[in-house]
C-alpha cells in the first residue's frame, strides 16, 4: 500500500489537495481510501459526501472516503488508565470535565488516529491510503521516541509522581492513583506496540510520504519549516510542497498588486529554501473546489498525466542523526563552495551564512534549548552539532 499524508496549518487548503489526488488516483485505476483525522473534519463538505468513522464509496468507482472519530482507539488502549487517572483528580477537587481531558496524554487523540492506519495496511484492501492530518509536535514527539514505553512503564508501574509532572504540571501535590500493576502494563504494551508499528510504517519512505500544504505568505511558510524540520527529525521522508492559492496572472486589479508582488517573493523563497524538492503551485479558483466534479478539474490541472501517487522525489535535503553524544543536523548544499560557517542562534531560529549562501532555519525544540558546537562543510551537506548551553 502506498500511503501519502497531506499536512499544513489550518486553512491552507490540505483537505481540498487530499480529495483532489485521492480522486486521481482512483481515477488511475488504484483502489483509493482518503481519510481525515484532523479533529476539525472537513472531507465530508470536500466530497460534498456524508461520511462516517468507517470506509465508503464514494463517487467513481475505486474511491472511498471517512472521517475518523478516535473513541474507539482511545477507550480501547487507554480507557480504563484515563478513568482511574480522573476519578483521582475529581477527589482532589478537579471538575469532571478539566480531569477527563488531563488524564489524556498531550498527542495521544492524534496517534491513535494515525493507529487506525497499520488496520488498514494489514487488511490490504486498498492499494493508496491519502491522508488529511495535522499532527502536532506533542503527537510527533509520542510517535518519533522509541524508549517512550519503557519510561511510561517504569513511571506508572511504580505510582511515581511522575505521571502527575507529565500529565498535570499544574497539580501541585502528588495523587495516588488506584491502579494495579498488571493493568497499567498491559495498556503501556498494548499503546506502544501499535505506536511501535505505526512508526516502522510511517518512516519508511518506500511506502510512506509527506506533502506538505502552505499559502504564500510569510507565516505558512514560517509553520511550514518548523514541520519539514519536525519530520525530517522524526525520520518521515517529505517528497513534495504544494503552494495552494496563488493569485493568477490575469487578475491584474492595481488592488492586489502589492499581494501578488509578495506571493512571487515567498514562491522564491519557497523554492530556495525547499530545493531540490518538488513544488506544486496550485493557482486560486474562480469557486469554492467542492464535489468531485470540482476536485477532477483541480486534480486534472495539478498532475495533468502524472500519477500522484508515486514517489514525487527521493531527494531528503534535511537529516538528523547522533554521533558522540551531538545532535548533529545535516543539510544539503548543492553548489555551495565550502568556506568558513557563520552561524547565530535567535531562540528557534539558525541563521547560516557561507559565502552568498544565507539560510534561516526554524528548530525543534530538542535543538531550540540547545547551541551550536561547530559547523563544517563535508561534499554537499553543512553539517551543524549542537550541545547543551554551558553552564
Amino acid at each position: 500500500m502506498r500511503i501519502i499524508l497531506y499536512t499544513g496549518k489550518g486553512g491552507v487548503g490540505k483537505t481540498t489537495l487530499s480529495a483532489a489526488t485521492a480522486l486521481r488516483s482512483a481515477e488511475l485505476g488504484h483502489r483509493t481510501l482518503v481519510i481525515s483525522t484532523d479533529i476539525a473534519h472537513s472531507l465530508t463538505d470536500s466530497l460534498d459526501a456524508a461520511l462516517t468513522n468507517e470506509p465508503q464509496p464514494v463517487g467513481p468507482t475505486g474511491l472511498w472516503a471517512a472521517e475518523l472519530d478516535t473513541g474507539d482507539e482511545l477507550e480501547r488502549y487507554w480507557g480504563n488508565i484515563k478513568r482511574r487517572i480522573a476519578e483521582a483528580l475529581r477527589k482532589q477537587g478537579v471538575q469532571a470535565p478539566v480531569a477527563g481531558e488531563l488524564a489524556i496524554l498531550p498527542g495521544l487523540d492524534e496517534i491513535l488516529a494515525l493507529v487506525r492506519i497499520k488496520r488498514y495496511v494489514e487488511e490490504g484492501e486498498y492499494d493508496a491510503l491519502i491522508i488529511d492530518s495535522a499532527p502536532t509536535g506533542a503527537a510527533m514527539r509520542l510517535l518519533g521516541a522509541p524508549d517512550l514505553q519503557r519510561w511510561y512503564t517504569r513511571h506508572l508501574a511504580g505510582l511515581s509522581s511522575g505521571l502527575t509532572r507529565l500529565l498535570i504540571p499544574s497539580l501541585q501535590k502528588t495523587i495516588k492513583l488506584p491502579l494495579s500493576e498488571s493493568l497499567i502494563q498491559g495498556q503501556i504494551q498494548q499503546l506502544f506496540d501499535e505506536v511501535k508499528r505505526l512508526r516502522e510504517i510511517l518512516t519508511d519512505s518506500r511506502q510512506t510520504s509527506v506533502r506538505l500544504v502552505l499559502n504564500p505568505d510569510h507565516l505558512s511558510v514560517q509553520e511550514t519549516q518548523r514541520a519539514y524540520t519536525y519530520m525530517s527529525l522524526f525520520g518521515l521522508a517529505v517528497d513534495a510542497l504544494f503552494v495552494n492559492r496563488i493569485l493568477p496572472t490575469e487578475i491584474e486589479d492595481p488592488f492586489f498588486e502589492h499581494w501578488k508582488a509578495d506571493q512571487a517573493d515567498h514562491i522564491e523563497n519557497i523554492h530556495e529554501t525547499f530545493a531540490p524538492l518538488p513544488v506544486f503551485q496550485v493557482s486560486l479558483m474562480r469557486r469554492e473546489v467542492r464535489g468531485i466534479e470540482a476536485l477532477s478539474a483541480l486534480a486534472q490541472e495539478l498532475y495533468a498525466e502524472q500519477d500522484p501517487t508515486e514517489l514525487l522525489s527521493q531527494e531528503q535535503p534535511l537529516r538528523f542523526s547522533m554521533e558522540n553524544g551531538h545532535y548533529i543536523m545535516a543539510l544539503r548544499l548543492a553548489g555551495v563552495p565550502a568556506g568558513a560557517v557563520e552561524l547565530d542562534k535567535d531562540g528557534n531560529e539558525l541563521h547560516v551564512r557561507l559565502g552568498r549562501f544565507r539560510r534561516s532555519l526554524i528548530l525543534p525544540q530538542v535543538l531550540a534549548a540547545l547551541e551550536p558546537a561547530w559547523a563544517q562543510v563535508e561534499g554537499q551537506e553543512l553539517r551543524v552539532a549542537f550541545r547543551e548551553p554551558a553552564g
